[in-house]
């Protein structure tokens, strides 16, 4: 299972990023994020961050990191279509109008509440992976049916907030391809629960 953390607690040149690096973390990016400080990485579209934040998805910010993905031959793990956080189908459409404009690119549709396998079955074919977003309580509850979903249509699921001990166990459980959080760079007892936790049921992570 690979795992991600976010790039932005993070500042170029820091001795954490070489420690990342050495534990085999790759980074999740968020617009006006790039470059990345190392690869592995992906691009999320912001979307969670501004609504937890009481504020609209920063589409100008996002459309620029796609240009420049596309400029300057940048390798992202997967990018994250736009979405609406527990958006249900409103969150789908809004996802596939974005299509055409991240033709090209490695992209992950994100899964949120209400949204169920049969609205996004005619569409799977045009993804190249799942993103379960939402709500935690409902992300706990569903990843097992999408995880079903992703196996069926041969696609990787990738699923994010995923930084305590106990979600990193339960993802490991499920065998989930990818998982993300914040969390581990909050301290450093964190980041060390976080790399145990993966540790716990297999001898390599990445």
């Amino acid at each position: 299972m690979k795992a991600y953390v976010g790039q932005g607690r993070l500042t170029a040149g820091c001795k954490k990023v070489r420690v990342l690096r050495e534990k085999g973390l790759g980074f999740c990016l968020c617009p006006g994020e790039l470059p990345p400080l190392h690869e592995p990485w992906f691009m999320d579209n912001g979307a969670f961050r501004a609504w937890r934040a009481g504020e609209p998805f920063d589409e100008v910010a996002f459309l620029r990191d796609v240009e420049r993905i596309r400029r300057e031959g940048l390798k992202p793990d997967f990018v994250v279509a736009p979405d609406i956080v527990g958006g249900g189908v409103a969150s789908l459409d809004f996802s596939l109008s974005w299509l055409d404009r991240l033709q090209g690119l490695p992209v992950y549709l994100a899964v949120q509440d209400g949204m169920q396998p049969e609205h996004v079955e005619p569409h799977a074919h045009r993804f190249n992976g799942i993103f379960v977003g939402g709500t935690l309580e409902w992300k706990m509850r569903a990843t097992v049916v999408w995880l079903d979903f992703a196996r069926k249509h041969g696609l990787p699921i990738h699923v994010g907030r995923v930084g305590t001990p106990s979600r990193v166990d339960w993802a490991l459980t499920l065998g989930v391809d990818s998982i993300d959080s914040s969390l581990p760079l909050w301290s450093v007892e964190k980041l060390e629960a976080f790399l145990g936790a993966l540790r716990s049921k297999q001898s390599r992570f990445w």
